[in-house]
This record gives C-alpha cells, structure tokens and sequence, in this order.
C-alpha cells in the first residue's frame, strides 16, 4: 500500500469513505491509469465527486495491445450492452486520445472510422453529446523513446470527471489572503481526501497559518478551526508574498478566505495559541486533523519558552505583568511530531485520522522513523519530492483505540530532522558532480510499461517485451466502464486515468 502512486492512495481512501467495494482486476503499477471493478455507475460517480487526482473515469467496451484485438474485445460483448447508449435518441461523439505522443487529423480520423461496425443510430453532436466514446491509445511515459505502435489501446464510453476543476476555481493566484507557506489547492485537497473529511464533521489545523487547509475541508462540508502561534500571521499582518502588494488590505484575513467561496458557515474559528501549551479539555471530539508543521525553512519553528534563569525576588519568583509578551525559543522538530502525535492520540474519535506531512533528507531516511503511536495505525506514506536530496513524506495515521494511562506517542525523529534545515542549505553549496552522484541514489523507475509491459534500450531501437498476459475485461481510463460477465451482473470494470 505505501508504494502505490498518490493516485491510487487517494482512490482507495475515497472508496474507504463511501463504503465502495472495488476489485483490481489489474494491479496499480507505474502506469497513468488502473483497471478495476465497481458494482454499479452510481458508485463510480461516487468516486470521482471527490477524486483530484483520477482525471477522469470510464465504462470499458474493449481492450488489446493491437487494432485487430481492440475490435475484436470489442465485437464480444453483448449487443444490447451496447445499443442503449446508441440509440437513435441519444446523440453520440467519438474521441481518440493519446498518451505520450500526438496524432494528426487524418490519423485520428481514420481510428473513428475503424469504428463503423458499431450500431450507431443516433446524430453527432460534438459539444453535448449523450454517449462519449473515448479511444484512448497509451505508448508509455519515456518521452525520448516513443513506439510506433502503442503499449495498450482502450475503448470506453466516458461516465464522469474527477474535481480537477477545483484547483483552478481554489487558486491561490486568486485566493484573498496568503502568505509564503500558503498550502498549495491540489495538495490540500488531496490531504482532505486522505483524511476522510464528510460533510458536518470537525477538522482542525493546529498550524493553520492563512487557512489554506481549512478552506479545502469545509468545501467538502466540515466545520473547521485551528491554532498558531504566531499572532501576526492569523491577524494578516505579515509582510504581502504577492510581488505587486505592498502593503496588507483590511479584508485579507483566514475568514475572508472561507466567505470567497461561500464557506463562511463552516468556519469556526482561529486561536492565537502555542501548540506545545494546549488547553484544552483531553476529550475526543475530532473528526480529523490535518495539518502542515513548518520545517524551519520558510517559517521558524518555535515555542513559548525562555532560556533564562528566573527571576527571584526575596524569594520568590517574579510574575509576568499583563502586558509580557512571552519570549520564544526553538521548538524542535522531534518535540512538534511528538506533540502533534500525542494530541491525534487524545483528541482524535475512533477511525479519526491525522494526516501531516514531515520533511526529510532523502539518504537519512527510512519508515522506522515516521513518527508513532500505539493508538494509532499506518495507512498511506506517500513522498513529494522538493530537491534531488530532500523531500517530504505526506503520513496518515487512523486512530484504532483510546489510550491507556502512560501511553504517549514516539517520535524518533531526532536524528532525521534535526538538522534538516542546516542540510536542506547545504546542498546549494554541492558541486554538479555531487548532485549528479546524489541523483543516482533515487532512481526512477522505467515508467510506462506496466500491465505486464517493459521496454528494454537496444543498440539501434527500442523493443517492447511482452511479459504476461493482461487480463480480458472491459476497462476505463480513471473513467469507467461497461458491464462485464454477458450482462448476467450489474458489476463493472473501469480504468482509472491520471495525467502522470
């Protein structure tokens, strides 16, 4: 599970949530798209209602590696699958895509007309129409080295869309108040997805910042709140990180974020609070709790704190006025895991989960050091990342119990971050020949050749082996397809395509 594509994570949490049962009928590989079986469209609607990373989800009519096996999956299914959505009242379209290389018109033309055998009765209507057939041909993800022919070609009537349009409509470009670690829409709402956030639930963000966490969870209907420590910040006073701002309006500020999109019913509020210091009552009442540390890079990482000796005056020591503002001192990133850990551990309902992401030096790390709980349970471990030596992991953790007297999390972080930020600056200081020999630890894998494809360099040309059959069903590209078995279920196969 902690090796699939964030695609697949996200696919599978969704599922998770809506109580989807889903079948592979081919395991997720490095591949833009899967195939896989649901038991009916509704459900598959379902999934791509929140998806942001499946592009787009399809009834498959047909498979093959060639033409001549495309059609011909396609001429075994029954004909009444077929006819309902060719129909002479339903208009109809056909489309060619493909992945990792361009067709011409004429090319294109020509697969449509491959077509003609099916029972095509209704008009055309290329901007509304009622049966979408998408040929979707895929010839692999190396973009130096494209086949003539492709890897896989696929037919498939298009059911739905993924909620890849919310990233353009949640922007920061366009969001009212941000600052320089304003979380990017995509990755916020990936994290929502992760965390399993239904509409009337609470989430927090105990490093909330500008909110951008906040906005993503109540566009899916939870009440959210959060807390930070710096005053500033969450009173929208920082220095502008647009270029062309000079100076903050009066109506930037973590609520005006949320009314932009008409998510002022959801907010809760904001409290200026020290998240080493909490006050509140050890009661779970969170729903989720999804959150972004900051790592000492763009924003430091402190706590209420002194160094100081107090003050003693005959005899006693000296109480603050009022008007102290208390003094900060360095909050360590091992002390902000552990804290995070121990409040999900405290707070958290059963089945609440806690998603954060935690920086580090790529060569340092291993899973051992993720921080833990005994209450709380591994699901996804997902890694982003930020320079050829660093990167940082998105974690997942669900809360299985409530804790028993004693039981606080562990957060063996110490040598992984410590000096993290010292090494993350480090590396500008390392030579072409260093990031070259730094690079060639993580090497990617040959991507593009999954469903049982690899694709060997020769001296002359590429040549694709064949390494096992794929399997016979109908399939769609984050799409999804048409019901399989002769009609004798209600079940469907369905590819799942991302954008890579």
């Amino acid at each position: 599970m902690h090796q699939q594509k964030s695609s697949v994570k996200e696919l599978v949490s969704v599922a998770r949530m809506f109580k989807i049962p889903i079948k592979w009928i081919d395991k997720p590989k490095e591949d833009p798209y899967v195939i896989l079986e649901t038991n009916s469209e509704n459900d598959v609607r379902k999934l791509m209602s929140r998806s942001m990373l499946v592009r787009s989800c399809y009834e498959l009519w047909g498979q093959g590696i060639t033409e001549a096996e495309l059609h011909s999956s396609v001429r075994s299914l029954p004909e009444n699958l077929i006819k309902q959505h060719l129909v002479r009242e339903k208009t109809f379209k056909v489309r060619v895509e493909t992945f990792n290389k361009t067709l011409n018109i004429s090319e294109k033309l020509k697969k449509i007309e491959s077509l003609s055998y099916l029972p095509f009765e209704g008009s055309v209507d290329l901007k509304n129409a009622d049966t979408c057939l998408h040929l979707i041909e895929y010839y692999g993800l190396h973009p130096n080295v494209i086949p003539q022919a492709p890897f896989m070609i696929f037919l498939g009537r298009w059911v739905a869309e993924g909620q890849r349009e919310l990233i353009d409509k949640y922007s920061l470009k366009r969001r009212t108040y941000i600052g320089s670690t304003s979380m990017d829409a995509q990755l916020s709402f990936i994290m929502a997805n992760y965390a399993q956030v239904q509409p009337g639930e609470v989430v927090v963000d105990p490093f909330v910042g500008t909110g951008s966490i906040l906005v993503s969870a109540a566009h899916f209907g939870a009440y959210v709140w959060g807390w930070d420590i710096d005053y500033l910040t969450l009173h929208a006073r920082t220095k502008p990180t647009r270029h062309s701002q000079k100076q903050r309006t009066a109506g930037e500020s973590i609520s005006s974020n949320l009314k932009q999109y008409g998510l002022e019913n959801q907010y809760m509020d904001v409290v200026v609070m020290d998240n080493a210091r909490l006050f509140w009552r050890g009661v779970p009442y969170v729903d989720a709790i999804i959150t972004d540390p900051p790592y000492g890079i763009r924003e430091s990482t402190e706590r209420v704190g002194t160094l100081k000796e107090p003050k003693m005056s005959e005899g006693a020591i000296q109480q603050p006025s009022a008007q102290h503002f208390p003094s900060k001192i360095t909050y360590s990133l091992s002390d902000v895991f552990r804290d995070l850990i121990n409040f999900a551990a405290i707070h958290l309902v059963i089945g609440g989960r806690l998603v954060f992401w935690l920086p580090v030096i790529r060569q340092d790390y291993n899973e051992s050091l993720i921080p833990s709980h005994p209450c709380l349970e591994l699901v996804f471990n997902s890694e982003q990342v930020l320079t050829v030596h660093s990167s940082r992991r998105l974690i997942t953790l669900c809360k299985t119990r409530h804790p028993q007297e004693g039981e606080t999390a562990t957060a063996q972080v110490t040598d992984l971050t410590a000096q993290f930020r010292e090494k993350f600056f480090q590396a500008s200081l390392m030579t072409k020949e260093e990031r070259a020999s730094m690079k060639s630890r993580f090497p990617r894998d040959k991507r593009g050749q999954g469903l049982g494809y690899r694709l060997t360099e020769g001296k002359d040309k590429a040549k694709v082996i064949k390494m096992e059959e794929a399997p016979h069903c109908h399939s769609t590209h984050i799409k999804h397809e048409a019901p399989i078995n002769n009609g004798e279920t209600d079940r469907h196969n369905s590819i799942c395509l991302d954008d890579g």
